[in-house]
This record gives structure tokens, C-alpha cells and sequence, in this order.
């Protein structure tokens, strides 16, 4: 990896544990928190190191290139990748990693990412269950810079709670927040009456959101969108809500309001359009 502009340090290797050793190009040196984050890795305030992965003693360490297809040079498949066909030049998959695809040149899956895919372009970062991503090119900086991904969230409702669907269906599962980022969103929400309590199976309600959120180098979000019911409820059968809206601290996602006594079944398909920027705000 060359030089960033701007720094006189750069990644050297990660370890077996995940940490990313620097190197001034003579001797190996530790990373602060700006020189971390500025080449795409994550900074471990308690610890005091850059993390490439979250290590985890529960890897199977001769599980690694299981059933993996690898084309091209300098692709790494760390410790737990299974069923992954990489093609390509300088890809990454973190580890714990099943049933995915990169294809293009500095692309990555995080760690316990699963069935995901980076489908073409450089650096683009996988970091949701399931993640369809296209990269952007990331100005040849860092991953994640620039892309476009999508999303599946899904979940039931019983009552007019609020309630926050599950990306792939998986327990406490939702879209992470990525720091020092604007995040542009298009998502199409369909709730379909089961037909259990009130009302009648395939009464259904279709709205569409769109909107952006900024996060902050903190993870504060802000919020602006606007809501569309693609049918009314008058020819469709039911007339629901949804948002866009923090879950929690780290993570976000789409946000239902149902009917009373009656079951509806949610799908949400989300498109995320990512302008990452270097500096912290």
C-alpha cells in the first residue's frame, strides 16, 4: 500500500489478532486514531491499536479457505471465510465470513459478515448481513468512501407499536452507522395483512422513503425524509407508517407503525448511497 497524502506512516500488516502494524517504510511505528480511521481500519480507544477485525478466540483457525474460490493477486481470506468466491486483486474478507462474493480490487467484508456481496468496483466495504454493494472508488483513499449498497429488512407487527425491522430477519440485527458519513436513502416498505385479527389477508399498505441522514464522527445522527404512500390506502387496504430512524447507538434502520388487533408482515428493500469523508465533524 503506498503512502497516503498527507501521512508519513502506513499499513505494514495485520496480525493474527487483527491489529494493523504501521511502518514509517524503516520500522514499525503505532498508529493514532486519524491515521487509523484515514486508511479505512477501525481505532480501539481502550486498547490503544488499529483493528483491521474484531478478534475472536472462537474461530476455527483450519477452517480457513474452506470450500473458497480465489482468483487474482494479493487476496486475503482470513481465518473462518467458507463457500466464498473472491475474484480479483487486493480483496479482504475479515473472517467468519460465509457465502459471500468480492469482486473488483480493495474491496473487504468485516468480520462476521455473512452471505453478502461486493459485486464490482474498489474499496467498498461489506458491513451489514446479506449487503449488496457496488463501489465507488473511494477517491483510491480508504474503503467505504463511496458506494452504493442495498438492504433487506423484514419483521411482524401485532399492534400500532412502533416497531424497527431486522436486516435479513436476524435477531437484534440492523444497519450499521458509519461515522463522518452522509447517507442518502431510498426504501420501499410493503406491510401484507396476514389475515389474522382484524381486517382481511392481502390487504396491504405501500409507502416509499426517501431522505439522508448525516452521521457524526460520534455516531449523532440528523435525520431529513419524507414519506410517500405509493398506493393509498383507499385502493390497497390498509393505511401504515415507516421511517427512517436511529435503533441504536451504532445502528439504524427502517421503523414501522401497523394497526391495532391486526398481524401485518413487513418487507423493506433499502438502497444507501455513502459519501464518507476523511475529516471528523
Amino acid at each position: 500500500m503506498e503512502f497516503k497524502k498527507g501521512f508519513t506512516i502506513k499499513p505494514k500488516v495485520i496480525n493474527s489478532v487483527g491489529e494493523v502494524i504501521f511502518t514509517d517504510g524503516t520500522n514499525d511505528v503505532v498508529a493514532n486514531q486519524r491515521v487509523c480511521e484515514a486508511y479505512g481500519y477501525r481505532y480501539n480507544e481502550g486498547k490503544g491499536t488499529c483493528e483491521a477485525f474484531i478478534y475472536n478466540t472462537k474461530i476455527n483457525r483450519t477452517s480457513n479457505d474452506v470450500h473458497n474460490i480465489i482468483k487474482g493477486s494479493k487476496n486475503t481470506t482470513n481465518s473462518g471465510t467458507e463457500n466464498t468466491f473472491v475474484l480479483g486483486k487486493n480483496n479482504t474478507t475479515f473472517g467468519e465470513n460465509k457465502n459471500s462474493i468480492v469482486i473488483g480490487e480493495n474491496n473487504q467484508i468485516a468480520n462476521q459478515i455473512n452471505n453478502a456481496a461486493v459485486i464490482s468496483g474498489t474499496y467498498a466495504e461489506a458491513t451489514n448481513q446479506g449487503e449488496f454493494v457496488l463501489g465507488g472508488g473511494g477517491f483510491n483513499e480508504a474503503v467505504g468512501m463511496a458506494q452504493t449498497s442495498i438492504i433487506q429488512q423484514s419483521g411482524n407487527t401485532t399492534d400500532g407499536t412502533e416497531t424497527s425491522l431486522l436486516t435479513q430477519y436476524l435477531p437484534l440485527t440492523y444497519i450499521q452507522k458509519v461515522a463522518n458519513s452522509v447517507i442518502g436513502f431510498e426504501a420501499n416498505v410493503i406491510g401484507v395483512n396476514t389475515g389474522v385479527g382484524e381486517g382481511s389477508a392481502g390487504e396491504y399498505g405501500y409507502v416509499q422513503i426517501t431522505g439522508a441522514v448525516v452521521f457524526t464522527n460520534g455516531l449523532a445522527s440528523t435525520y431529513h425524509q419524507s414519506t410517500t404512500h405509493i398506493v393509498q390506502s383507499g385502493h390497497s387496504g390498509m393505511n401504515i407508517t415507516a421511517q427512517m430512524k436511529d435503533v441504536t447507538a451504532t445502528s439504524f434502520g427502517v421503523a414501522v407503525t401497523g394497526l391495532e388487533e391486526t398481524f401485518i408482515q413487513w418487507t423493506a428493500d433499502i438502497k444507501l448511497f455513502r459519501n464518507n469523508i476523511q475529516q471528523t465533524f
